[in-house]
This record gives C-alpha cells, sequence and structure tokens, in this order.
C-alpha cells in the first residue's frame, strides 16, 4: 500500500511527446504539466525479447516503494512450483504483522487473529490492492522469517545481476517498520530499499514470464478477500478512473513512499506485444508513465532493421559471399531517431594465401545503437557452408591487398 501523504493523481495527458536523447522532454503547459511529467527514472522493455525501447537514468538505484512486492510474488510463485507451499496453505501471521495490518495508513485490510488466510488470498491482495502485512506474511511463510525472506530476494536479485538491495518484504522503509519490529537487524533507521528502474522491469518482466497468471489476477477492479473488499492500486487498468484507451494497461503494480515518490510499473499490449514501462520518482502516479507510452506508440515500430542474408563482395575481386544471422533482426525502431549502424569486419582477409572460410564462420557483425535507450544489439554474419574464396595467385592479379577497415567498408547489403 502507498502511504503517507496523498499526492495527485492523473491530471490531463498532455501532447504527444517529443524526444531528446537520454531525457524524456514532453511539452509544458504551465507549472501542473511540467510537475506531472518529471520523473527520476524511466525504462520501457520489450517482454519477450528484452529489448529496451527507452531508458532515462535507468541503471540508478533508488527507492522502489511498494514496487519491490514484484520481488516478492516472484519468491512466492517460486515456493509454489517447487511444491514448497501450495496456493490453497493457511498462512501463520505473526502478531506484529496483524497489528501493522490495524494500521489506517498502512494496510488495506484488517487481519484479526479469529481469521485464517491462504497464500492465495494473501497473493491477490498483495498484488491488487498492494497489501504490506500480505506481503510480510507471506514472506515469513516461505523463508521461515522476515530476515531469511530478505536474505532469498537479495541473493535473486544476485543471481539475476540486478542493481537492487532489499530491505523489506513490502516496500515500507524503516520509518514504518520499526514500529512492528520488523526492520532487517543492521540497516540504518532510514534504510528502504534501492533499485534501479531497470531492475525492477527485470523482476516484472522475469514474473510475467514465468507465471503469466500474474496479469490476469493483476487486471482486476476489486478481490474479495472473506468479507473485505480490497481495490486495485492501478487505476490504470480498464475500469479505472485513469485508464487510457490509447494505450491500454492491463497491471501491473504501483509505489509510493514520501522518500520514493510514485512508482508505477505498467503492463500493455503495444504493436501485439507485450510491453512493461516504469517509472520512478514521479510527482503525479500515472501522468508521465502514460505520455511516455503515448509518445513511444507514434514513435516506435516494430520491424525488420537488418536483412537476414547479405551478399559480401571481396574487395577488389569479383568474388561474393553470402552470408547470413540466425539472430533477431526484428526490432523496436524509432522513426524520429533511428538506430546507428557500427559495422565491424571478424575475419582477416589474407592476400598472399588461400582463404579458406569454415561453415559458420563469423565474418561481419553490425552493432545497432538505438538512441532512445542507448542500449545496444550485436547481429553477426556467418557463411552458411564452407568455401574456399581465392588462392595467392588470384589475389595478386587484383587490386592491392585489403585492410580491415578497407573490407568493413566493403559490405553491400541484399536482401
Amino acid at each position: 500500500m502507498e502511504v503517507k501523504r496523498q499526492i495527485k493523481f492523473g491530471g490531463q495527458l498532455v501532447a504527444l511527446a517529443l524526444v531528446l536523447i537520454g531525457g524524456l522532454a514532453l511539452p509544458q503547459r504551465g507549472l501542473a504539466a511540467k510537475k506531472a511529467d518529471q520523473v527520476k527514472a524511466a525504462y520501457v522493455v520489450d517482454a519477450k525479447s528484452g529489448q529496451a525501447v527507452y531508458a532515462q537514468n535507468a541503471d540508478e538505484k533508488l527507492p522502489i516503494a511498494s514496487l519491490s512486492k514484484l520481488m516478492t510474488l516472484y519468491l512466492v510463485e517460486q515456493a509454489i512450483e517447487q511444491k514448497k507451499i501450495s496456493w490453497d496453505d493457511q498462512v501463520p501471521i505473526a502478531k506484529n504483522v496483524r497489528k501493522m495490518a490495524t494500521s489506517a495508513t498502512l494496510s488495506v485490510m484488517p487481519m484479526p487473529a479469529k481469521e485464517k488466510f491462504t497464500v492465495r488470498e494473501l497473493f491477490e491482495a498483495t498484488l491488487v490492492g498492494s497489501s504490506n502485512s500480505g506481503a510480510i506474511a507471506l514472506g515469513e511463510y516461505v523463508a521461515g522469517s522476515n530476515a531469511a525472506f530478505i536474505k532469498r530476494m537479495n541473493a535473486q536479485a544476485h543471481k539475476w545481476r540486478l542493481a537492487a538491495t532489499f530491505v523489506s518484504a513490502s516496500g515500507l522503509d524503516n520509518t514504518d517498520l520499526v514500529n512492528y519490529d520488523l526492520n532487517l537487524k543492521g540497516t540504518s533507521d532510514q534504510a528502504q530499499n534501492m533499485v534501479s528502474a531497470k531492475a525492477i522491469t527485470t523482476v516484472a518482466r522475469h514474473l510475467i514470464d514465468k507465471y503469466p497468471h500474474v496479469i490476469t489476477i493483476a487486471n482486476q477492479q476489486k478481490v474479495k478477500i472473506h468479507k473485505y473488499t480490497v481495490p486495485t492500486s492501478v487505476q490504470i487498468i480498464k475500469g479505472q478512473k485513469f485508464y487510457d484507451p490509447r494505450v491500454p494497461a492491463d497491471g501491473l503494480k504501483t509505489g509510493y513512499t514520501n522518500q520514493a515518490g510514485a512508482c508505477l510499473v505498467a503492463t500493455f499490449k503495444q504493436n501485439g506485444r507485450r510491453m512493461i514501462a516504469t517509472t520512478l520518482g514521479a510527482e503525479w502516479k500515472f501522468t508521465a508513465n502514460q505520455n511516455i507510452r503515448l509518445m513511444l506508440k507514434g514513435q516506435e515500430h516494430y520491424r525488420s532493421v537488418v536483412p537476414k542474408t547479405i551478399d559480401y563482395q571481396i574487395p577488389g575481386t569479383k568474388n561474393k559471399v553470402r552470408l547470413v544471422t540466425n539472430n533477431r533482426t526484428t526490432m523496436w525502431e524509432n522513426q524520429r531517431q533511428p538506430m546507428t549502424v557500427t559495422r565491424e569486419a571478424v575475419w582477416p582477409l589474407r592476400a598472399t594465401q588461400p582463404n579458406y572460410l569454415a561453415a559458420k564462420t563469423a565474418v561481419l557483425k553490425l552493432h545497432l545503437t538505438n538512441p532512445q535507450s542507448g542500449e545496444t544489439k550485436t547481429v553477426t554474419y556467418r557463411t552458411p557452408a564452407a568455401q574456399t574464396l581465392l588462392g595467392p595467385i588470384t589475389w595478386a592479379m587484383t587490386t592491392p591487398k585489403a585492410t580491415a577497415e578497407s573490407l568493413s567498408a566493403a559490405f553491400a547489403f541484399a536482401n
């Protein structure tokens, strides 16, 4: 649950965005619009391919508040998959966690001692309503204690090589957790989860890729648990106040504390492909994220950016070699800022001896850089079959020997 003070939600969406490398420049209409579009970090990725289509300060570790629950829920799903727990298990809930559930600012539903809650019920309350006590109770059930579960969170982050440090299963910081003796021992009074936009997007990607039913759970306006109705905190899904049919979202998770600001991981479809857009430290909870998605809808196209097959003509000769790639060549590309291409010749052409190419020999690499995200993808072209190109006598009758630079410059593409 997002806590501590009320913030402005939504507002009128501004006009379609303009892009500057390394940041987002949006049309301004006064102070309100300027604040609405401010974020500390952003990251947008194709969930299936992993291609980043937009990045802004995406690698800096920042407070992420309740977005942390995505890692908690992943580890719960993992424990169920490994048959260590089951959906219908009743979860023991400690007294201090039940006490937190009585808080008017930290809880979305009470957890009286006389009531029993299953893994499924607490999972839904945690994902849909952002239940803090639900997340902590689940973590303690999975790992045996709050501290042991946080250790697992950090271990999983390390396994995925994420820029992430967790001290809380819920995303609350120690200023709140200390009141319930749930602060991780050895951490400072102000400690909180510090995770980059890229890292928490990666967690979300793993979660929905491995456990796709999570989207179905998240795309609910409310869940009924016992006699309690838990409304969604993700007010950008269909039927909610800030749903935008131009960029319809179906999940996933919000977060807010005074320190973190407004945080959002939004899941949506673009050109039929599953996408994830994360914004951290926003002034307003939904507007900046929606405007980034609107911008990308107008500018990004999923298409073939380089051919699968090319013909390479050996410099100074009439010999041609057909090269192929098994790399992905269909990607997102921004129509205003297309990918930049750097060619690298990786096969040493020799002028004084026969040039034998074994099958699948790498000859050329194309390094494709997306100006929007700063991410570079490499496509490697190889020989489909073994062949001898020419001997020293043939080469001597041609123009002077090629250098690596002239070889690279001599590649011509043909579909």
